[in-house]
C-alpha cells in the first residue's frame, strides 16, 4: 500500500512568513488558513483504499501548543470520514521528516510539501512532490514532481506518483 504523507504548513494551510516567535505564539497554528484545493485532494486519497494518508508536520520544540493546534485545525478543516482514516505524525523543526515516519520511509512513500530541503531529503528514500502554494517555486528550483491547481489536479499527480 502506497503511503501518502502531507505536510501542513505551505500545504494543507497558508504559509506566513513571520518572525520565528510568531510560530511560537499560542493561536498562531489555529489561525492559519486553509488551503482548500490541497485539503479537497488528501479528503479524496485518504477515503481511497490504494493509499493510507497521513499528515507530517514540524514543530518546534519549544511550543507547547503547536501540536494540539494542528490536531484541532486538522479537524476543523477536514471532513469526518477524511478524519477516520487519517494519521497525523511530527517532529521537530530542524529534525528530517524521515525520522518521524514509523519504520522508516519505504521507496514507495510520497511527501507532499513545499520546502525543498523536506523534499531533497526525502527523495534520497522515497517520492517527493512539490505543492505549489503561489509563493514558493519562483526560481524553479526543485527539478522534481509538482503539485498545484484544482483539487483534481493535485491528486491526479500523486496518483500518478503512485503508480
Amino acid at each position: 500500500m502506497t503511503r501518502i504523507f502531507f505536510d501542513m504548513d505551505g500545504v494543507l494551510a497558508e504559509y506566513r512568513q513571520v518572525p520565528e516567535e510568531e510560530y511560537k505564539r499560542k493561536g498562531y497554528f489555529a489561525e492559519l488558513a486553509p488551503q482548500p484545493e490541497a485539503l479537497q485532494a488528501l479528503a479524496a486519497l485518504a477515503e481511497d483504499p490504494r493509499y493510507e494518508v497521513h499528515t507530517l508536520s514540524a514543530v518546534y520544540a519549544d511550543n507547547p501548543y503547536a501540536e494540539g493546534e494542528k490536531r484541532e485545525w486538522l479537524r476543523k478543516n477536514l471532513p469526518e470520514s477524511a478524519l477516520r482514516n487519517l494519521t497525523s505524525l511530527f517532529c521537530f523543526c530542524g529534525e528530517s521528516k524521515a525520522d518521524a515516519v514509523p519504520g522508516g520511509i519505504r521507496p514507495t512513500d510520497i511527501l507532499v510539501d513545499d520546502y525543498n530541503g523536506n523534499l531533497r531529503d526525502w527523495a534520497k528514500q522515497g517520492v517527493a512532490i512539490k505543492m505549489l502554494n503561489g509563493i514558493n517555486d519562483k526560481h524553479r528550483s526543485w527539478q522534481g514532481l509538482r503539485a498545484g491547481g484544482s483539487s483534481a489536479d493535485i491528486a491526479d499527480t500523486i496518483r500518478q506518483a503512485a503508480g
